[in-house]
């Protein structure tokens, strides 16, 4: 399979199973806010941190290390070698998950009461631990088939977990209901335990007895390897500085999980009030605004290992190449979900979550669209530049930029300052990206093709919405009609305006090339 063929059949796969899962996701987070109430996702959202650090520190950046050795060792026929760093990354992200999941286990009421500053997430960080060795087997074994080009088991493995995720909550609301017991958060980490239970069995099926099984292994000989001690050291040399990014990264969403309800009941909410908010924020709205990166962050883990192949060979016209279409195509796509956010934010919280705060917070949350999808591709292509230290530094600089918001402007203005802090931090982080690749590629973008006439894009096919909007009364009512038909005028008028609005053909060409491989 050559280059071109497997970025397009790769990012098609990943980009639909990101739609089809996220997809899934929303059905299942408006079950939820009607079943449990967003007071309980809240609850249950303050414990991701924890869990995302434990994960962090049991597989960190082994993933990546997995799918670069492997993809390395193929390319010359050296498939027991792949397979001695899948052996290795088992051993060293099974070992380590072990011990999380003891620690977290026993920890979890001082955790939840020093660190979370909530006792009621006891529970929930002692169920959600039980699911992180099997989320170490899913990440890993995920990582060695993207290595070898196989990203049909690594997406069939995304389906299975959060399918089952849902159907096991499903049934278990089927049991509360038939005891006559009210549901709580507690139903969420079941289901996070059932569904990365179901995707690492998946991921052990195809490693040994699926179609994309290693070869040699079918008939069950020549597959137990041996870890050497290079491989080892291969492995920590690539994992430990992603990992300890990511166990970083954690530990800040941590602390910023913690201190916005806080800074919210300082604002003059109430406890219930504060964690409503939080989990309207961060179970409803956050997630539709992220909806749209399965696109980019599709493209990006596939870029991650062609723009470290085109760093080695010195081909800088070919990353530079790179870079102008991941930014131009992410910078259309997020000014394309800028204006629809803005637009029909309100009705989608309604209509969704029937929920008038979460209509609020995506329009409000908006504005970060542009930089949050070119943040998504040009960080995967730092890191295939090997500028993961300063990726590093400016994440830990953004954040703490949404903490100062946090602790400053919350307790004054409400949630509204945390918006304003997750802009500054996000506009900060494209900035440096931007300028990181120019220096460090031939990359040039025209300030009126890349922001001038975008906007204008943006102008014009907003207002076209709007005239139509006023123009037909049944397109001003909060219906699932009116808003597909307002979306289908706005997504005409926006693609009309941009291909008109594009300097050169050669640029159509491009744009319109890198669209067909999303």
């Amino acid at each position: 399979m050559n280059q071109k063929h497997y970025l397009l059949k790769g990012t098609f796969i990943l980009t639909l199973t990101g739609l089809l899962t996220r997809a899934a996701g929303f059905l299942y987070k408006i079950f939820l806010s009607r079943a449990i109430g967003a007071s309980e996702i809240g609850l249950f959202q303050l414990t991701l941190p924890v869990s995302a650090f434990c994960m962090a520190l049991s597989c960190g950046g082994i993933q990546t290390a997995v799918s670069r050795f492997t993809a390395e060792y193929y390319a010359r026929k050296d498939h027991r070698a792949a397979l001695r760093i899948l052996a290795c990354a088992l051993l060293l992200s099974g070992g380590a998950s072990l011990a999380c999941t003891a620690a977290m286990f026993f920890g979890a009421p001082w955790i939840a009461r020093s660190f979370l500053l909530e006792p009621a997430c006891a529970p929930l960080l002692r169920m959600t631990a039980l699911s992180i060795p099997f989320s170490v087997i899913h990440g890993c074994i995920g990582g060695y088939f993207i290595g070898r080009k196989n990203v049909s088991v690594t997406a069939g493995a995304q389906l299975t977990e959060q399918l089952l995720r849902i159907a096991s909550v499903l049934f278990l609301f089927v049991l509360f209901q038939k005891s006559g017991k009210p549901m709580d958060a507690s139903v969420m980490a079941l289901g996070q335990i059932a569904g990365e239970l179901f995707a690492a069995i998946f991921c052990i099926y195809h490693l040994f007895l699926g179609k994309n099984a290693p070869q040699k292994g079918r008939k069950g000989q020549n597959l137990k390897v041996r870890v050497r001690r290079d491989d080892i050291r291969r492995t920590l040399s690539v994992s430990m500085p992603l990992g300890l990014n990511r166990m970083l990264m954690c530990v800040l969403q941590g602390i910023e999980a913690a201190l916005l309800p806080q800074m919210l009941q300082r604002s003059g909410c109430g406890s219930a009030q504060a964690l409503a908010i939080y989990g309207t924020l961060t179970g409803m709205s956050l997630p539709l605004i992220m909806f749209p990166t399965a696109i980019t962050a599709a493209l990006g883990t596939l870029l991650l290992p062609a723009v470290s192949e085109a760093h080695t060979l010195h081909q800088d016209k070919r990353i530079a190449g790179t870079v102008d279409a991941g930014f131009q195509g992410s910078l259309l796509l997020g000014l394309y979900f800028l204006c629809a956010f803005l637009l029909f934010g309100g009705s989608v919280g309604d209509l969704l979550f029937h929920s008038q705060m979460a209509g609020i917070f995506t329009r409000k949350l908006a504005l970060l669209c542009p930089f949050l999808y070119i943040n998504t591709t040009l960080v995967n292509i730092l890191h295939g530049l090997g500028a993961t230290t300063l990726v590093t530094i400016w994440n830990v600089v953004g954040f703490g930029i949404r903490l100062v918001a946090i602790v400053l402007f919350v307790p004054i203005s409400g949630i509204d300052g945390y918006f304003v802090g997750t802009l500054l931090s996000q506009a900060f982080l494209t900035s440096c990206s931007l300028l990181a690749l120019h220096r460090r590629s031939s990359f040039r973008t025209d300030l009126m093709d890349a922001f001038v006439k975008p906007a204008l894009v943006c102008m014009v096919s907003g207002t076209v919405s709007f005239l139509f909007k006023n123009a037909l009364p049944y397109l001003g009512r909060t219906s699932w009609g009116a808003l597909l038909c307002l979306a289908g005028i706005y997504t005409i008028a926006f693609l009309v305006t941009a291909f008109f609005s594009l300097p050169q053909k050669n640029m159509r060409r491009k744009i319109l090339s890198h669209s067909i491989k999303i």
